[in-house]
């Protein structure tokens, strides 16, 4: 019994560090993605979802898939456990800080300049099925944004320093300076320049937000000096895990690019159909998966050095409780009530509701695979915290093929839909896959408390699709009236639903606190 108790207190205690740490990440998430979505809606009010749109779509997640791919998700899954041992010696800290920051500013430098000298048979690559005026386009977009991967890699080694001595707040709020200034600068400089407003606003936001990084790192007396000590143990072992921690991450970079490669082959406007649902399927992932793992990831690091076995267990059921009681009900909500969202962020000006209901269809594809889609981050991150990154790898490997296989399959009768479903079948794969060989390999099972827990989100979830579908029945917006009361009571229901199910959990959490 002693031990039953004591594996509860656990379980409170890992709850309670992760929904105190993550929930500032959430706020801070929630006010960026408020920003972001109004940087949606000025560009789908400019643009609309057109030629110009389609080019900056593709033009931007090329660099972003690169340095998302070599250099900043890899970044954080190798970089966080190996920082973890040199924590009591801020000297040799910021000796590791500043060799990943000068070795990162080098590589992605070459590879930038690189990128500059072949920018048009790589517009070709991004998109074949373009035109040529299109496809020109789309190589000037992406030559001004370029710099992004050598700002975003600098940003992602300062954020993975700055996330192993459990600061979360400097990275994240850079965000928020990001997303103000790119709005900024499309509504000052889009009648001059166009879509080049955009792309221009995403590069010098990006040069801010590590501008932004500078004093945190200093008062965590993380200094930068001007070394490279490729001899340091710490470089030895990133070196080892590098290629694993490549594959893992590279997933969903991977799968994007893949679906906007087919999706250059369908219509016009599919692939900004695509862009503008993922956006919104971005938001509770955003809000509750992101802070979740990004706290876990830095706590099981260190409690994977101290051998506590049963605390890293703990942690990893209330990680996926909480993906369980925020998700269920985040995926009920956009697959009932998609449509009206897409109306109320993009229909307005050049978007239409033939837009609307065509993002739609995209969103609920992504939207029904959200919850393994944050759960195979959570596995991910636990075998990268346990210095195995070759097990992801070879599962991500896996799944890149097995998406890339679906979306051509799907999308020849389901078009945009059919490459966002390939994306939630993909990551159902990915998830499952990886739990099985995590409690064949480690005997992990999920306690009694945290099984409960995801049962009751779960019947939740099926009370509240009920209430939804009976509120939709008597409330129905139809063109030109107004959709706020209905997603209002939908709010309201999974306020009501989920804040009874977890009352006195809540409750209890708050007077730890």
């Amino acid at each position: 019994m002693a031990t039953q108790v004591s594996d509860s207190q656990q379980y409170k205690s890992a709850t309670s560090h992760l929904i105190r740490k993550g929930s500032i990440i959430t706020i801070i998430t929630l006010v960026s993605r408020f920003l972001g979505y109004g940087r949606e809606a000025i560009q789908a009010y400019l643009f609309g979802a057109t030629l110009v749109v389609d080019a900056f779509v593709v033009a931007y997640n090329f660099p972003e898939t690169i340095q998302t791919l070599f250099f900043t998700g890899a970044t954080s899954a190798f970089l966080v456990p190996v920082c973890t041992k040199f924590l009591g010696d801020n000297e040799e800290y910021s000796n590791i800080y500043s060799t990943f920051l000068n070795l990162g500013i080098i590589l992605t430098t070459l590879v930038s300049l690189l990128f500059f000298a072949f920018s048009g048979p790589l517009a070709y690559a991004m998109a074949p099925g373009f035109d040529p005026e299109k496809r020109q386009l789309t190589q000037l977009l992406f030559i001004v944004m370029i710099p992004l991967i050598v700002f975003e890699t600098m940003l992602s080694i300062m954020k993975a320093h700055l996330n192993a001595k459990e600061h979360f707040v400097a990275p994240e709020l850079s965000g928020i300076l990001w997303n103000i200034f790119t709005i900024a600068s499309a509504l000052v400089l889009s009648r001059w320049w166009g879509i080049y407003s955009f792309a221009f606003g995403v590069t010098a936001g990006t040069l801010l937000q590590v501008i932004m990084q500078y004093p945190y790192l200093k008062s965590h007396n993380i200094r930068y000096r001007f070394v490279m000590d490729l001899a340091h143990p710490a470089v030895a072992e990133a070196k080892h895990l590098f290629v694993g921690a490549l594959l893992a991450t590279s997933i969903v970079p991977i799968n994007t690019l893949i679906g906007r490669f087919f999706a250059s082959y369908l219509p016009h406007g599919e692939i900004s159909h695509l862009s503008y649902a993922s956006r919104i399927f971005i938001l509770p992932y955003s809000l509750f998966a992101v802070p979740v793992y990004t706290v876990m990831f830095s706590k099981i690091s260190r409690l994977y050095h101290e051998k506590d076995w049963k605390a890293v267990s703990a942690h990893l059921d209330s990680s996926i409780v909480l993906l369980a009681a925020t998700l269920i009900p985040s995926t009920i909500l956009l697959c009932s009530m998609g449509d009206l969202c897409i109306r109320v962020i993009y229909q307005r000006g050049a978007f239409s509701i033939n837009d609307t209901m065509m993002t739609n269809r995209a969103l609920f594809g992504y939207t029904i695979g959200l919850i393994f889609y944050a759960l195979s981050f959570i596995f991910v991150r636990v075998f990268n915290a346990m210095h195995d990154v070759k097990t992801p790898a070879r599962v991500g490997l896996i799944t890149i093929a097995l998406n890339a296989l679906l979306a051509v399959t799907l999308m020849t009768q389901l078009g945009g839909l059919g490459i966002s479903l390939a994306t939630s079948m993909a990551s159902f794969f990915n998830f499952t896959t990886l739990y099985l060989i995590y409690r064949n390999r480690t005997g992990y099972a999920l306690s009694r408390k945290a099984i409960r827990d995801i049962i009751k989100a779960l019947l939740g979830g099926i009370l509240l699709l009920i209430s939804i579908f009976t509120l939709r029945r008597f409330i129905t917006p139809i063109a030109g009236s107004t959709v706020y009361p209905a997603l209002f009571g939908g709010a309201f229901l999974t306020a009501l639903i989920y804040g009874i199910l977890f009352k006195n959990y809540y409750l209890s959490l708050f007077k730890r606190r």
